[in-house]
């Protein structure tokens, strides 16, 4: 199961686009082997699944050692054998996922910004609960997610994941507040430095676990 090892011990969450992308292919591996990965998420985003690209991906990840899940597909984290799958916050695709998958399987649940939905799905037994809709940025919403994130580490003991969080400032911050995993957005790949950005996201989560 994915765990937080301390609530100071903030670790990345990647998530890979959908669609084949240059700067992912060449960098995932170099990126599991520099930053400390926990997780990785496969998007679906709604494209045509390529599942032998998809079945090489999800070796990748686990030959290095990092849990790799399947975006909202129970029946494709099987074929693949994925380690779990990421589901919205929907009690009913919970079981589904739960049921298909079995106990030992990772399986997580976006609640947005919702407290609500998060407990709902802590209760039944998701193995981490992700805030976000931040679009990465600082901002209202940002606001929202950091004390959603400060109030979530308090109480809970289920791990939470922030989502779509690409500016390293923001990074630091929600490591501080307690935030288990910190999610930077597929869109990273983009980038002709993604790798350097992800070595900039790892550092600030670094220093943010040094000042706890």
């Amino acid at each position: 199961m994915i765990a937080a090892e301390a609530k100071s011990r903030s670790r990345l969450y990647l998530q890979l686009p959908a669609r084949p992308c240059i700067t992912l292919e060449a960098e995932l591996g170099p990126a599991l082997a520099a930053a400390d990965v926990a997780c990785v998420l496969l998007r679906r985003d709604d494209a045509p699944v390529d599942e032998a690209r998809a079945a090489s991906l999800v070796e990748l990840v686990q030959r290095h050692g990092v849990a790799c899940l399947i975006d909202q597909d129970a029946e494709l984290a099987a074929r693949l054998h994925a380690d779990g799958v990421h589901v919205d916050a929907d009690a009913q695709a919970y079981a589904k996922a739960r049921a298909a998958l079995g106990l030992d399987a990772n399986i997580g649940a976006h609640c947005g910004l919702s407290r609500h939905d998060a407990m709902r799905l802590a209760e039944q037994g998701a193995d981490y609960v992700a805030f976000g809709q931040v679009a990465g940025s600082l901002g209202d919403a940002f606001d929202q997610c950091e004390a959603l994130v400060a109030w979530w580490s308090e109480i809970f003991v289920v791990p939470s994941v922030a989502f779509d969080i690409d500016d390293a400032d923001a990074a630091r911050r929600l490591a501080a507040r307690g935030a288990d995993f910190i999610a930077p957005s597929a869109r990273i790949w983009e980038d002709a430095n993604a790798l350097a950005r992800l070595r900039e996201l790892g550092a600030a989560i670094s220093e943010a676990r040094r000042a706890a």
